[in-house]
């Protein structure tokens, strides 16, 4: 929207001055002449998918907290004027929003819905998660079970004192080793097992 496609170019009776001036009622009307064009604005600017998470209300009153937070630095000669710097804001708030749900991390278009399916063929869509699986779990417990049955007694209380999570420190303290003979024992147990798989 641009001021001259407003109706009412020219501000008769001050009404941003009052609003600016601590008038409510000036704010009250000020945001009833404002608001609805904005939104209207705001609606044409979200495409579809956008409107799917956002609705324009809110950018509409975006647009205008952020009118009535800088009202101190702002003045317009005409009710046009104000009018086309709101929709000015508007537009650019929407381009804002879009840009930063079009980044690659939060691409809207990798969003997928939790419920998969219509009707009586709904379900949830399972969830990828970070913990191991039972297969891992149980491919892990046999790696260890092969590293423990290689070894003497120290060399188990050593690796059973790292599953409990102790520190290597720790486990020098605990085994008698020197930090060294500790490091040096789980860097070769971790080649060792790189290697078997």
């Amino acid at each position: 929207m641009t001021p001259s496609s407003d109706p009412t170019p020219i501000d008769p009776d001050g009404l941003f001055a009052r609003a600016r001036a601590g008038d409510n009622a000036a704010w009250e009307e000020l945001f009833n002449a404002c608001y609805p064009k904005v939104k209207r604005v705001v609606a044409r600017k979200l495409d579809r998918q956008m409107r799917a998470l956002y609705d324009s209300t809110d950018f509409a009153s975006d647009v205008m907290k952020s009118l009535a937070a800088n009202v101190d630095r702002l003045d317009f000669p005409s009710f046009g004027s104000l009018i086309a710097f709101l929709v000015q804001v508007a537009e650019q708030k929407v381009i804002d929003e879009y840009r930063k749900v079009h980044t690659q991390k939060r691409d809207i278009d990798r969003q997928c819905p939790l419920i998969t399916g219509d009707g009586a063929n709904a379900h949830p869509l399972s969830m990828a998660s970070y913990e191991p699986t039972a297969s891992q779990v149980a491919q892990a417990g046999e790696a260890i079970e092969r590293l423990l049955a290689g070894q003497n007694e120290d060399e188990r209380e050593a690796i059973e004192l790292k599953k409990q999570g102790y520190t290597n420190p720790e486990i020098a303290r605990k085994t008698g080793w020197n930090l060294r003979k500790v490091q040096r024992f789980f860097k070769d147990l971790w080649d060792e097992y790189r290697q078997v798989g």
